[in-house]
C-alpha cells in the first residue's frame, strides 16, 4: 500500500523558528513577503524583529552581502556588487519638486537627502527609505541653506529613541558673515529641533566629504588651523551625549582622499593621489566602540600597478566620488565615472570595478551616456545596505 504523501509549507514551522529563517533572509525578499499571510506580515512590520534583521546585517554576521551603491541620474539606480546587477527605478515623485539632490547621508538603510537650489541657495531635507519607498520631509527651524551640513544617527538605544539629524553652519562662512556657528538637533520622533547652544564650531569641512555614519555616530574629515599649524583629523558627533569630539588624527590627505564604513563598525579611508595615480592606499581604524577615544588609522594594504583605474574626483569635470567599500580579502570594490572612446565620441561610461592587492581584477561597464543625455552625480553616489526600518 501506497504511504500517504506529506504536505509541509514554510507557514506550518513555529513562529519563531520562522522568525530565525527570516533573520537570514534579504530585506527585499522580506518586503515581497509581506502579503503572503497575517502572521508574516505581522512579524516583519514588527519593529523589535526590524532592528534584529538590521542588527544581522553585513559586518555582523556570515549572511550574503547585501551592500549595494547607489546612484541618482535621472533616475534612482541601485547596483548589486555580488552579483552585478542592476535595476532602475523613477525618482519618487515627493523628490522630484526639490531639484538637485545634492548628497545624501545613510544611516540603517535610511537616506537623509539633501536636495538644493542652486539659485537660492535653499536646501531641502528629506529622510528616505529606498526599499520601503517611504519618504518624510523634513521641516527646518529657520531655513536650510547651501552652507550647512547634515547628519544622521541615534542614542545607544535607537528604538526606544528614535533618529535624530544634526545641521550645523561651516565655520568659514560664519567668518565671513561675522556670526556664530550655529548648530541644532532634530528629534524625528517628536519633529521638533532644539539648538545646541554650547557647541563650539572652530573648523572647518572637508567640502567634498559628505560624511558617514558608523554605528548611530557621524563622521567627517575636518580642518582646524591651531598656531599657523594645520592639523587634519576626524571629527565626530556623538549622537547619544549630543556633542562634537574630535576622534584621531587622520593620514595626509588632499581632495582625492575618501572617507568610509569599514566591516560595520570602524572607518576606511582611501588615498589616490592624482600625481601618482598607479597607487592605491587603503587605512583602517580600530574598532570605533572598543576602543573608546584611543581610536587610530593603520594602513590595511596598497595597491601598486600601472593599470589601475581612477578613482579621482575632478572639479573642472564635475565628475562624481566614486562609490566604493572594502571587502574580505583585502578588496576594494568601486562604481564610479570613467571615459572610453566610441569613434570620435568620448561617452562617459560607468564603470564597476574590483581591485585587490595585485591590481585591477574585473572590470564592468554598466552604463554610457554622451554628453546630450547625461545629468552627472557629482556628489551623490552612495553605499547603503536595505532595510526594513520605518520611517518616524
Amino acid at each position: 500500500m501506497a504511504s500517504p504523501q506529506r504536505s509541509w509549507s514554510l507557514s506550518s514551522l513555529p513562529l519563531d523558528m520562522i522568525e530565525e529563517i527570516f533573520h537570514r533572509t534579504p530585506a527585499e525578499s522580506l518586503l515581497r513577503s509581506k502579503p503572503t499571510c497575517k502572521k508574516w506580515y505581522d512579524l516583519i512590520k514588527n519593529k523589535r524583529f526590524i532592528y534584529e534583521h538590521l542588527r544581522r546585517s553585513p559586518g555582523r554576521s556570515l549572511r550574503t552581502d547585501e551592500r549595494r551603491f547607489l546612484r541618482i541620474d535621472k533616475t534612482v539606480q541601485i547596483m548589486e556588487p555580488v552579483t552585478r546587477t542592476r535595476s532602475e527605478k523613477p525618482i519618487p515623485y515627493e523628490l522630484q519638486p526639490l531639484k538637485n539632490i545634492k548628497a545624501m547621508v545613510h544611516c540603517d538603510g535610511l537616506m537623509l537627502c539633501m536636495c538644493s537650489d542652486m539659485e537660492s541657495r535653499i536646501v531641502h531635507l528629506a529622510l528616505w527609505n529606498p526599499l520601503t519607498r517611504r519618504i518624510a520631509l523634513i521641516q527646518p527651524s529657520t531655513r536650510f541653506t547651501t552652507s550647512d551640513h547634515y547628519g544622521i544617527g541615534h542614542g545607544v538605544n535607537k528604538y526606544r529613541d528614535g533618529y535624530k539629524i544634526l545641521r550645523f553652519s561651516d565655520r568659514r562662512y560664519a567668518d565671513h558673515y561675522h556670526c556664530e556657528a550655529d548648530v541644532e538637533i532634530y528629534y524625528c520622533e517628536t519633529s521638533t529641533w532644539r539648538a545646541l547652544d554650547d557647541a563650539k564650531v572652530d573648523w572647518t569641512m572637508d567640502l567634498t566629504c559628505q560624511g558617514v555614519s558608523v554605528m548611530g555616530n557621524m563622521y567627517w574629515l575636518a580642518r582646524r588651523v591651531v598656531q599657523m599649524i594645520i592639523e587634519d583629523f576626524i571629527l565626530c558627533f556623538d549622537f547619544s551625549v549630543e556633542t562634537f569630539k574630535d576622534v584621531c588624527f587622520c593620514p595626509l590627505y588632499n581632495i582625492n582622499n575618501y572617507l568610509s564604513c569599514f566591516d560595520g563598525d570602524r572607518l576606511s579611508f582611501l588615498q589616490q593621489d592624482e600625481a601618482e595615480p598607479n597607487i592605491i592606499e587603503v587605512w583602517a581604524t580600530n574598532k570605533l566602540a572598543d576602543d573608546g577615544d584611543d581610536v587610530s588609522f593603520t594602513k590595511y594594504f596598497r595597491v601598486v600597478n600601472p593599470d589601475l583605474p581612477s578613482l579621482l574626483f575632478d572639479y573642472r569635470e564635475m565628475s562624481s566620488q566614486p562609490v566604493y567599500y572594502i571587502a574580505k580579502n583585502k578588496r576594494i570594490i568601486a562604481w564610479c565615472e570613467g571615459v572610453v572612446r566610441d569613434g570620435d565620441k568620448f561617452p562617459i561610461c560607468i564603470v564597476l570595478y574590483e581591485i585587490d592587492e595585485g591590481g585591477l581584477r574585473n572590470q564592468r561597464v554598466t552604463e554610457l551616456h554622451y554628453e546630450n543625455d547625461y545629468v552627472g552625480t557629482f556628489l551623490c553616489g552612495y553605499v547603503y545596505v536595505p532595510s526594513l526600518v520605518p520611517l518616524p
